[in-house]
């Protein structure tokens, strides 16, 4: 029987009140997990292991969407509605600060080797970076203009951000279908950014992937997911590229092969790595996963999964992925030996409007006991772990009234 911790949304924003010393000791002596509600300008801290709301932590700004890993101590909130980012605090789970921002930001990503954060903006193809040691701005770069792209991923300036070095980063200029390089140096305390090369793009980039565990020139390679232009006949497509000192060099585009599919149906939004290195999962919307072998950059298999396929979530240890079909009732679970569906599970209604998803773009594996996939039901208000073992979901927190829809684990 599903055990079910069914909270309305009053009882989760009472939880607040608890005190400092219980969301210190549940942080210490066991893992936590944050997922956005973006329509209630809260993020939400839960144990995933134990199925329990730990907290309710009220953003400052407006329109959290992205919760990312910032360090050992701290998760950053992209408050998209407001001109700032807040910091939470991951042992007492308060907003330790909010950071002013000179525009609306996307999302963050964390570099560990100089204790830096980027984050994207959502209006302007600029990017800020942040000193996460004492959570100050120190530069922003970019076109200062607001811009609206028409590719396939909505109007949102840029892409993800993304680190390709310790000290150079992408911004991914999604009007102008284009990446931009940026080196970055400390001299006295003060920071020098410096635009170093634009690699031109079929379509808007979503995000960029790197070969995982890579050894020798792979250290070099990169690999952008383009996410298509329906409108203008443009299917989605991978394409690899290679930094080089300041410089990129395109190497490789493949599209997606159309075959039978409306082309105004495909669409692209994140890749992943099998655990082999060798072979991308691309998800397009229509609902349909490619196999891509990188090497020699072609389309090897597919694999009928869900509508609006959006991530794929990958268990080496059990050598399975989960597909999140972020406008279907269901995630599809898949054989990472054979390139084949195993089976489809059940977790939600269809969404309520076309703007809402049924499943959160965040989603995770429990790096102890591989049986447990964690993911929420974003249109239904609902966090669910989900056993391998059974095919079902196990367990969940029921937040009615809510929308968790994209987060983060800190196991």
């Amino acid at each position: 029987m599903n055990k079910k911790n069914t909270l309305h949304l009053s009882l989760l924003l009472a939880s607040m009140s608890l005190s400092t010393s219980f969301a210190t000791s549940a942080h210490n002596t066991s893992p936590i997990a944050y997922f956005a509600d973006k329509d209630h300008d809260a993020v939400i801290a839960f144990n995933p292991r134990t199925m329990q709301t730990i907290e309710s932590i009220s953003t400052h700004g407006h329109g959290p969407y992205p919760v990312d890993k910032t360090g050992e101590n701290s998760v950053y909130v992209t408050t998209r509605n407001s001109q700032s980012v807040d910091v939470i605090n991951n042992n007492d789970l308060s907003v330790y600060k909010t950071i002013s921002l000179p525009h609306y930001p996307r999302s963050v990503t964390y570099n560990k080797f100089n204790n830096l954060a980027i984050v994207s903006g959502v209006k302007k193809p600029v990017t800020s970076i942040i000193d996460t040691s004492n959570h100050s701005l120190v530069a922003t770069v970019g076109n200062d203009h607001v811009v609206t792209p028409t590719d396939f991923g909505g109007g949102l300036a840029t892409g993800h951000p993304y680190w390709v070095s310790p000290t150079q980063f992408l911004l991914l200029d999604r009007a102008n279908r284009k990446l931009d390089l940026y080196s970055i140096s400390q001299l006295g305390g003060e920071y020098k950014v410096n635009m170093t090369y634009s690699l031109p793009m079929p379509t808007s980039v979503h995000h960029i992937m790197a070969v995982p565990n890579a050894s020798g020139w792979d250290k070099n390679i990169f690999y952008a997911i383009a996410e298509g232009a329906p409108n203008n006949g443009i299917a989605p497509a991978v394409v690899s590229f290679e930094l080089s000192g300041e410089h990129l060099y395109h190497r490789q585009t493949l599209h997606l092969p159309v075959n039978n599919t409306n082309v105004k149906e495909m669409g692209a939004h994140h890749g992943a790595f099998h655990p082999d290195g060798k072979h991308i999962y691309l998800g397009s919307n229509e609902g349909i996963t490619y196999v891509i072998d990188r090497v020699s950059m072609r389309v090897i298999s597919t694999i009928e999964t869900g509508k609006g396929n959006g991530h794929t979530t990958m268990n080496a240890q059990r050598m399975i992925a989960i597909s999140t079909n972020h406008t279907d009732s269901f995630m599809t679970v898949i054989d990472l030996n054979t390139h084949t569906k195993v089976a489809n599970i059940d977790v939600s209604e269809l969404a309520t409007s076309e703007t809402r998803k049924t499943q959160a773009h965040t989603s995770s594996f429990d790096p102890n006991n591989s049986r447990f996939f964690y993911t929420a039901a974003s249109d239904d208000g609902r966090i669910i772990e989900i056993d391998l073992d059974t095919l079902s979901i196990s367990r969940e927190i029921e937040l009615l009234g809510s929308y968790p829809i994209q987060g983060t684990f800190v196991w």
